[in-house]
């Protein structure tokens, strides 16, 4: 007995116990990091997406927000800065196929770096206006270079995700900028008390070099790899010996183009109106804009994040049961019958209530009109090839930079005028002109790949 144990012992425990110990533990804790790790790498593009849409709208609110006090100070009329606006969106409308073109062709990750660094440098520029000349040269640069951001944003949403999250993942993208619009009169207002509105502008043009740096450490750690998951080329209704890839000019890229310009025109009308309503119409000083004006940006964020997921659920079920592409008119219908509340906001205006149910009909006005970001490039991207999104988006945008000009520099005059009531109109008409435009100039004959 005694000479077995030392035999059976050392035979025994160190043979198995070294030998099982590393199979049964270290793979196992790597194994369970691999799915965190390949989410992270997932969405965190989508992330500093969301991030730079939301420095997009601070640099590109914080004229709106402050256009009471900017004006007096400069001596500029409304008309005037409706015509500045006119100056940013050309640029912007200009810049954004440009820049989209940039991306499919040399990539996402450079193309974006630049043009981040110039729109941060002009929005810096902003603190040494001196007169009218200098405010449009400043929002003209400003809006060329900010014609990258939604882009990008969609560029990056069909790079890193796949089709049944695409979606959500640009609502989650573009949210920054709605929640950028929500947030920037909460603390710009205060800032600009304290200081003086030419420092908001320094700041501002800080922020965007900052997240330059941030996008060099994503691609430093791997944590941005570009990757096309699947194509969302078209794949049906295509000749037999064609190419599956659709040329970059149709008819599909110019109906999405024009139900996104006029869908979405009442957001840009709101964030860059309801300053001077507030305070020519309802007598709201510029110290309690901070207070108000985070509140319709705030349904433009909830629409993004609601009608993203709507969309997403809708692709989910028509791919179980087999079905083709669902169109989206039935929600494009329902937006433009959100839209119209504001005409609602000038009846309000003789009521005892009239403050908090114009910021109320702005609020519902955005969170339905904010649909159309989502909605029409989601379905506009399964329309077209998957090297095409870039461009798409660019011209889309570009789309709605030109409403938004031609609609600003119509509602400066008639702001001077005194004209509210028409304005509100004029805005509340555009996301019904667009649908029906939609539908005219929609290829019919086309099947998506991907449903919406």
């Amino acid at each position: 007995m005694p000479a077995t144990v030392p035999a059976t012992v050392p035979a025994t425990v160190p043979a198995t116990v070294p030998a099982t110990m590393p199979e049964t533990t270290n793979p196992s804790a790597a194994d369970s990091l691999r799915p965190f790790r390949a989410r992270l790498v997932q969405w965190t593009p989508c992330v500093a997406m969301m991030l730079l849409s939301f420095i997009s709208l601070v640099d590109r609110s914080i004229l709106g927000i402050l256009s009471p006090v900017i004006l007096s100070d400069l001596h500029l009329s409304a008309s005037q800065y409706g015509n500045a606006i006119l100056v940013f969106s050309v640029c912007y409308m200009l810049a954004n196929p440009i820049w989209g073109l940039l991306m499919d062709r040399v990539g996402l990750f450079v193309a974006i770096a630049v043009a981040v660094g110039l729109w941060s440098l002009a929005s810096g520029a902003h603190a040494m206006l001196a007169g009218f000349l200098g405010l449009c040269i400043a929002r003209g640069v400003l809006g060329f270079g900010e014609g990258a951001a939604f882009p990008a944003g969609l560029k990056t949403v069909t790079e890193t995700l796949p089709a049944e999250q695409r979606s959500f993942g640009l609502g989650l993208a573009y949210s920054g900028g709605s929640l950028g619009a929500m947030l920037t009169p909460v603390f710009i207002v205060p800032l600009a008390a304290h200081w003086g509105w030419r420092s908001t502008f320094v700041l501002s043009g800080c922020v965007g070099f900052a997240w330059i740096a941030a996008w060099l450490v994503l691609r430093a750690t791997g944590l941005y790899k570009p990757v096309i998951r699947e194509q969302i080329a078209t794949v049906q209704a295509i000749p037999e010996g064609s190419s599956p890839q659709r040329a970059r000019w149709n008819r599909d890229l110019f109906a999405t183009a024009l139900v996104y310009g006029l869908g979405a025109a009442p957001v840009a009308y709101g964030l860059y109106s309801a300053p001077l309503y507030l305070t020519r119409v309802l007598h709201q000083p510029q110290s309690a804009l901070a207070h108000l004006l985070w509140v319709p940006p705030a349904g433009w964020e909830l629409g993004y994040i609601v009608w993203g997921r709507v969309a997403d659920a809708r692709r989910k079920r028509a791919i179980a049961a087999g079905a083709g592409v669902r169109s989206p008119l039935d929600l494009f219908i329902l937006f433009a019958v959100g839209a119209l509340v504001l005409c609602l906001i000038p009846v309000c205006a003789a009521l005892p209530i009239a403050l908090p149910l114009t910021i109320l009909l702005y609020f519902v006005a955005m969170f339905f009109t904010g649909g159309y970001v989502v909605i029409a490039l989601a379905h506009g991207a399964t329309t077209q090839s998957a090297t095409n999104t870039g461009f798409l988006a660019g011209f889309s945008i570009s789309g709605w930079s030109l409403t938004t000009g031609i609609l600003m520099a119509v509602v400066g005059q008639m702001f001077d005028q005194s004209a509210y009531a028409a304005t509100f109109w004029l805005a509340a008409s555009l996301p019904a002109c667009g649908v029906l435009l939609w539908w005219l100039c929609s290829d019919k004959t086309q099947k998506s790949a991907h449903p919406v």
